[in-house]
């Protein structure tokens, strides 16, 4: 159903889409308006294939997650709804700007101030994750979104962490309970790059360290421009991780633009 979709198509009766604004491994996201309150919303709709009973969960957990957090730097999940044929789409605040992950493929490594200023609203929003029993799972640049004009000389930061897709609701009760069903053991979920040692052997007891990790790994490539876990296939990534044979950031090169090398 989500390839059918087009602009000033109406969903849900009351969303109007606008244009397709993402594309990622599950859904793809459109802007859209409300019909009545004539807003703007950001819609996630699963992707075909993607809408399977165990991507539908997928989709409530990371709505779930998103809204038990209620951190000013987590995107807000306002409702869950389906399509006529049982599509699930997300309801969300739309942005716009740029992710962290766009940002470092134009400009390279980030000045240490700019650094700092950007990623102390992730390090509080993954605090008060853990907090409540989150784990991201999935923390990397491209789930970092920068609203318009984060970072920008004079600008005020506006840090948003998204996609709460795979993480991990180890809470016993209220809105982060847990959720340990839907992975088996031996699963890998999350992005190569940024995966720590116990992701990428398939661990189920991953817990907040796996998100410290992720965030290592992002600070890593902010302050040098480049990944410490670069490599040209995934299984010397995934060798790297296991070994820990990680270059010191001391030992490389901060890579922007306007470098001299």
């Amino acid at each position: 159903m989500s390839r059918d979709l087009a602009g000033g198509q109406i969903v849900a009766g009351r969303y109007r889409l606008e244009r397709c604004i993402g594309r990622g491994g599950m859904g793809v996201v459109w802007a859209a308006t409300h019909v009545v309150t004539r807003r703007e919303y950001a819609l996630k709709v699963m992707l075909e294939g993607a809408g399977s009973e165990d991507g539908r969960r997928r989709l409530e957990r990371e709505a779930r997650a998103a809204t038990a957090v209620r951190h000013p730097n987590v995107i807000v999940v306002h409702d869950v709804l389906a399509l006529d044929d049982g599509t699930p789409v997300m309801v969300m605040d739309l942005l716009e700007g740029e992710s962290l992950a766009q940002r470092l493929a134009r400009d390279g490594a980030l000045p240490v101030d700019t650094f700092a200023r950007l990623m102390l609203p992730v390090v509080s929003a993954l605090g008060a994750a853990h907090a409540v029993g989150i784990v991201h799972r999935d923390l990397k640049p491209a789930n970092i979104f920068l609203a318009t004009g984060a970072g920008g000389p004079g600008g005020t930061v506006d840090v948003k962490v998204l996609d709460f897709g795979i993480a991990k609701l180890t809470a016993s009760e209220g809105d982060a309970a847990a959720t340990a069903a839907l992975t088996n053991t031996g699963t890998i979920l999350g992005t190569p790059s940024y995966m720590s040692p116990e992701q990428v052997l398939g661990e189920t007891d991953i817990d907040h360290r796996a998100d410290l990790w992720a965030l290592g790994c992002i600070f890593y490539e902010s302050l040098a421009g480049q990944r410490p876990t670069s490599a040209d296939t995934v299984g010397k990534v995934l060798r790297i991780i296991l070994t820990g044979s990680i270059k010191p950031i001391r030992d490389r090169k901060s890579t922007r633009p306007n470098s001299s090398h």
